[in-house]
């Protein structure tokens, strides 16, 4: 598949070359989806992903990627994508679809994080408000509508005093819009809040959502809290389309109905695993579209060019110590000096697997950020309503 040139420096919300030869597990799952259809396919996918060739199990919601090699980058997308070169990556497990948000919240409530999480997470989840509402009103012994912060000497408490009001402030405005003609709610205590039916029915429909508005190192947190870690990139790129090169998770050509893709902004991702039908080859859900994903490795612009074919277990650039950019200085003028802004190679971190609006309204946009292969960035402070994450582990 071919993109014309103006595809290539596309926005976003929200390869060819030669192909390793087809192993015989390759062959048969061919020869199904060939004989069978799509949808047997998936299926067969799904139990392949309970159940490792060599008898292991996966960790519950993960699925096995056996070690050898695969076709990495394309020789078809952005600069930064070429060239396609070859990457021998040892064996791991990857979670079969996003973190959910309820997956989230439950690590906020273990590690009580509330405090410590630098992405506004509750924005999407009614149950993170109310849990926030709980917080501040246990700390300060009233409810927001009767919050008057005190005026306070000591520099470290009054910080602590502000952080909390803007928080819960935030938090209440975010319980509004979620709430929506029922937006009152949110003028009353967390008990009343959670009580309510409306509530209850909404923190059930978002359970399942792909959690968002969480940094990079929000992200590494959960990741670690479960013992597990962020992809690295060529991982999570080889989890999407296997060994045989493929553009897409389910195969060379863009299909609208397999992924959660090409919509309005407003339109929002949907329940993990909505897609079945797109699944990669080793049963992974939501690789296209629904919401971007966190991977470990930093962002080299040509970092590919420094990669021989049969690099072992690419990492990335070394980057910056603990994710952490450049500190700023006051004398420099920003509008001049980009490098300070963090957009310089080490400060940026990769995303991947496009989002529903990745490309919405721009001809071609959405078949070309969903590839696997597509390659984006952000600092790792940002947070936005499109990029998620999924975990990964080392295989015994």
């Amino acid at each position: 598949m071919k993109f014309p040139l103006q595809f290539l420096f596309g926005s976003t919300l929200c390869g060819r070359g030669g192909l390793t030869p087809p192993t015989k597990k390759d062959s048969i799952r061919i020869f199904i989806r060939n004989c069978c259809g799509s949808g047997f396919i998936a299926g067969l996918l799904l139990y392949g992903s309970i159940v490792r060739a060599d008898g292991a199990t996966p960790p519950p919601g993960m699925v096995f990627v056996p070690a050898g090699e695969f076709l990495m980058g394309s020789d078809e997308g952005n600069f930064d994508e070429r060239p396609a070169h070859r990457v021998q990556l040892s064996a791991y497990f990857i979670d079969k679809h996003e973190v959910t948000i309820a997956d989230y919240n439950a690590f906020v409530r273990a590690t009580d994080a509330f405090d410590a999480i630098e992405g506004p997470w509750f924005r999407v989840s009614t149950e993170a408000c109310v849990g926030l509402f709980a917080r501040y009103e246990k700390r300060y012994g009233v409810t927001f509508a009767n919050f008057i912060p005190a005026q306070l000497s000591d520099k470290t408490a009054a910080e602590r005093l502000t952080l909390d009001a803007l928080h819960w402030k935030a938090a209440v405005a975010a319980l509004r819009v979620l709430l929506g003609k029922d937006r009152a709610l949110a003028d009353h205590s967390a008990a009343t809040v959670v009580a309510s039916p409306v509530v209850q029915a909404l923190i059930q429909a978002e359970a399942r959502l792909p959690i968002s508005f969480v940094t990079w190192r929000d992200a590494v947190g959960y990741a670690r809290w479960t013992s597990k870690r962020l992809p690295t990139e060529a991982e999570w790129e080889k989890a999407a389309r296997g060994t045989d090169g493929r553009v897409y998770p389910w195969g060379p050509d863009w299909d609208p109905t397999k992924a959660r893709a090409g919509l309005e902004v407003d339109a929002g991702p949907t329940v993990v695993g909505s897609f079945p039908q797109g699944a990669s080859p080793y049963g992974c859900l939501d690789m296209a579209g629904n919401v971007w994903e966190w991977c470990e490795d930093w962002f080299g612009e040509y970092y590919y060019q420094e990669c021989p074919d049969g690099t072992i277990d690419p990492k990335g650039p070394k980057g910056l110590a603990n994710g952490e950019l450049p500190k700023q200085d006051p004398s420099a003028h920003y509008l001049q000096n980009a490098a300070k802004q963090g957009r310089e190679t080490d400060t940026r971190k990769i995303v991947r697997g496009g989002c529903w609006a990745a490309g919405a309204g721009m001809i071609g946009q959405t078949e070309f950020n969903n590839r696997c292969a597509r390659r984006l960035w952000s600092n790792p402070d940002y947070w936005s309503e499109d990029t998620g994450f999924r975990c990964a582990k080392d295989a015994p």
